[in-house]
């Protein structure tokens, strides 16, 4: 489900956008719709994990596909980032090392990649920049639900190499403006089932399409504030528009907003709702809990409605219809 702006009322339109990690999950959704509003948006994705080829829209790595071009690269490699930002209105920095258990392994590639190279384009962008930014970085909560407030103590590597950088935009160090976007569990269709970055709702959708049981580490009464993509992008596009308009003296500059829906669902709950959607009994394999998982997650979004107006539309239940269909 992509969402479609209108270009005569977006201030994106004749705009050109650089997209990092926009063969990605959110990052596609979000170059879809800047499209749609008329920017031209470039992509930087080594495509590690993204698709050249996503079922959005077609692209042709190097060619120019409806308003968008994909130059295959790292964030972390300085020509690159020169080469992408030449003539760039703005910054959307969704490129990362997701994977938690990746940057455990290799702490230094996630810094290069989740921390300096996010630092750099704060500092080398000629525009403003919004950074994915990630609930990671509150670690285990003191209380629920989250708000901005909340201690940053994160408990990973990917968690404090994306706080590092959420810090300086606080701090005012992107003299352009720059938002940091603080990602709770966001879900929806084209996120691959099979990949380790993939959220578990995609993970239990597509064993449900394929009438087979799941596996739920624990007892499955986890809780989870899951925010549709649909509703990631209305949030971005948002905060975008208001740095574009304002820059470093707009009121969501170096600010910090956390992207949820401020609802909370167990596991189980999730299981329960697809059985109903898709008719399938979906059994369900209990293993055990694995080492740091966080028991409790719920979000509070109310300072990016004050800021923005926003609002989530999505409920999880139309949400699973949609990545079920």
């Amino acid at each position: 489900m992509g969402i479609c702006l209108s270009r005569e009322k977006s201030l994106f339109n004749g705009k050109k956008v650089l997209v990092t990690g926009g063969a990605g999950f959110i990052g596609r959704h979000l170059t879809t719709a800047l499209t749609s509003a008329g920017a031209t948006v470039v992509v930087l994705d080594d495509l590690s994990t993204g698709k050249a080829d996503p079922p959005l829209y077609e692209w042709m790595v190097g060619t120019t596909v409806v308003g968008t071009t994909l130059v295959n690269g790292c964030i972390s490699d300085a020509a690159k980032r020169k080469e992408v930002l030449e003539g760039t209105d703005f910054v959307y920095n969704l490129a990362a090392i997701a994977s938690v258990p990746k940057c455990q392994a290799d702490p230094e590639g996630s810094k290069r990649v989740n921390r300096e190279a996010a630092l750099a384009f704060l500092a080398e962008s000629p525009g403003p920049v919004v950074f994915a930014s990630s609930a990671a970085i509150y670690g285990v909560p003191t209380a629920v639900p989250i708000s901005e407030t909340h201690q940053i103590k994160p408990i990973s590597n990917y968690g404090a190499d994306k706080a590092a950088v959420d810090e300086d935009i606080r701090a005012g160090k992107c003299a352009k403006g720059a938002t940091a976007m603080r990602f709770f569990n966001v879900y929806g269709q084209g996120q691959d089932p099979s990949s380790p970055y993939s959220g578990v709702l995609s993970i239990f959708a597509d064993r449900a399409k394929e009438d087979k049981g799941v596996m739920v580490l624990g007892d499955g009464l986890q809780t989870r504030d899951f925010v549709h993509v649909s509703d990631v992008v209305r949030a971005l596009v948002g905060v975008g528009e208001q740095l574009l308009e304002k820059g470093a003296e707009a009121p969501v500059a170096s600010k910090a907003f956390n992207v949820c829906t401020g609802k909370v669902v167990t596991l189980l709950e999730v299981l329960e709702a697809m059985r109903k959607i898709s008719g399938k009994a979906l059994p369900c394999e209990h293993k055990p809990a694995r080492d740091g998982d966080i028991k409790e997650s719920l979000g509070c979004p109310d300072s990016l409605k004050a800021a923005i107006g926003w609002e989530y539309k999505m409920s999880v239940e139309d949400g699973l219809g949609d990545i079920m269909s």
